[in-house]
C-alpha cells in the first residue's frame, strides 16, 4: 500500500486520485479531516506529522512514501528527516520526494526547507541502501484557477505581472511518479527535475486564458502583504515564506529545462493552453 502525505491540498489529491485511478492501493494522510473523503482510497489517517508516535504508526502501515510536504510549515524539514528515518526503521520499500525546482535556490525558504531533506535523504539512501527517488516539479499549473478568473475576470497575483515563471500539470507529474512506483529499482536514486513549460509571466497566462476562453480578463498584481491579508494568513512563518517568494519571483522569475520531463512521459509535457482545455470540460 502507497501512502500519500498532504493529500488533502490540491496537489496530494491530484496524485491521489491519479494512483487510484491506475489501480493503486492508496492510503492517505493529512491534518485536516477531509482527507477521508476521498473517493478509493484504501486507508485514511488524520494526525499531525510533527507527532513522531503518529509517524511510526504511518511508517509501520504501508509499504511506499510518497512524502509531499506540508505547505510552509516550520516543522517541514524535521518532519521530512523523520518520516526518511521512521521509513528506514519499518523497513518501507520505497521514499519518494516530491521536491521542487532548484531546492539550491537560497532566496526561499519552502527551497531551503527541501534541500536540506534531500540532503538527508541521499545520506541516509547511502548509508543503508534505501531505495528513493526525489521528483522535482515546477510551479503548479493549478495554481492558475480558470473558474476563478472565469468569474471575476480577474488573475489576482502576488509578484509582479511581467514576471515570468516556469509550470508543470499535475497529472504530468502523477504519470511519472506511477512509472516510479511500479519500478522501484529503474528509479532508485535517481532525482528528476520536472517541468512542463517555458517561462510565463501573469500577463502572458491571462492572455492564453483570454484565448481559450472568449474572455478579457486582466492580472491585477496585489502586494503581498494585502494578498496574506485576503486569505487571512496569520502564520508568521507562512506569511514569510509568501513574501520571500512574492520577492524572489518578482526579482528573478523561475525557470527550468523541460527535457527531462519528456524523456520520462515518452511526450511532449502538457501545455498551458491543454491545461486551459483539460479545465473547460
Amino acid at each position: 500500500m502507497i501512502l500519500i502525505t498532504s493529500a488533502a491540498g490540491n496537489t496530494g489529491r491530484s496524485i491521489a486520485n491519479y494512483l487510484i485511478a491506475a489501480g493503486f492501493d492508496v492510503a492517505v494522510t493529512d491534518i485536516n479531516p477531509q482527507v477521508a473523503e476521498i473517493p478509493g482510497i484504501k486507508k485514511s489517517f488524520v494526525g499531525d506529522l510533527t507527532n513522531l508516535t503518529f509517524i511510526n504508526q504511518l511508517m509501520g502501515a504501508v509499504d511506499q512514501v510518497v512524502y509531499i510536504p506540508p505547505l510552509f510549515s516550520a516543522e517541514e524539514t524535521l518532519i521530512g528527516k523523520q518520516l526518511i528515518d521512521s521509513a528506514i526503521d519499518h523497513q518501507v520499500n520505497q521514499f519518494v520526494f516530491i521536491s521542487v525546482t532548484h531546492p539550491i535556490l537560497s532566496t526561499l525558504l519552502q527551497h531551503i526547507a527541501k534541500r536540506d531533506v534531500e540532503e538527508h535523504l541521499i545520506y541516509r539512501g547511502m548509508e543503508t541502501q534505501f531505495p528513493y527517488t526525489i521528483l522535482q516539479p515546477m510551479h503548479y499549473m493549478h495554481n492558475f484557477n480558470p473558474a476563478i478568473v472565469e468569474q471575476t475576470n480577474e488573475y489576482r497575483i502576488f509578484y509582479r505581472s511581467n514576471s515570468k515563471v516556469a509550470y508543470v500539470d499535475t497529472t504530468d507529474v502523477a504519470e511519472v511518479l506511477a512509472d516510479v512506483l511500479r519500478n522501484i529499482e529503474k528509479h532508485n536514486k535517481a532525482t528528476y527535475e520536472l517541468v512542463g513549460t517555458q517561462p510565463y509571466s501573469p500577463n502572458e497566462l491571462v492572455s492564453m486564458f483570454n484565448q481559450v476562453y472568449n474572455k478579457k480578463a486582466k492580472a491585477i498584481y496585489v502586494p503581498v502583504e494585502d494578498f496574506l491579508d485576503q486569505i487571512n494568513a496569520t502564520d508568521l512563518y507562512f506569511r514569510k515564506g509568501f513574501e520571500q517568494l512574492a520577492d524572489s519571483y518578482t526579482t528573478w522569475g523561475l525557470d527550468g529545462n523541460s527535457n527531462i520531463l519528456k524523456l520520462l512521459l515518452g511526450r511532449k509535457p502538457t501545455s498551458f493552453e491543454d491545461y486551459l482545455r483539460e479545465q473547460q470540460k
